[in-house]
């Protein structure tokens, strides 16, 4: 008893007398201690299975969307990769028609001097 005291004198409180309580209203404070004890236990449980509940909801909503996220990154990788390979067959097409019209020009050329009667 002394050491409680003293121990509440050092936290800077007073000694306080404590009186006895009789059976019946122990009984009714403990059984009204328990029951509400159980009732907010019940109710902290309930609030930390919800808060667990939608977590995960949170959770795999972000993975659907990082899931999304990433086939559309493959997709426009594949749509840069595809119009990559558009401009370089449209640049080999451009090549191939100059040289044909290259080709057209020395065949007009060749043309014309045959149609041309000879100098002589």
């Amino acid at each position: 008893k002394q050491w409680y005291q003293r121990r509440v004198r050092v936290m800077g409180g007073k000694s306080a007398k404590v009186y006895k309580l009789n059976e019946q209203v122990a009984l009714e404070s403990g059984a009204e201690f328990i029951s509400e004890f159980f009732l907010y236990s019940v109710g902290a449980g309930l609030l930390l299975w919800e808060y667990v509940r939608s977590s995960n909801k949170d959770e795999a909503k972000e993975a659907a969307r990082v899931k999304e996220m990433n086939g559309l990154r493959r997709d426009i990788d594949a749509l840069k990769t595809s119009s990559f390979d558009s401009v370089f067959i449209m640049e080999e097409q451009a090549a191939q028609i100059r040289g044909l019209e290259r080709q057209i020009g020395s065949l007009h050329s060749q043309l014309d001097e045959l149609r041309s009667p000879p100098d002589s």
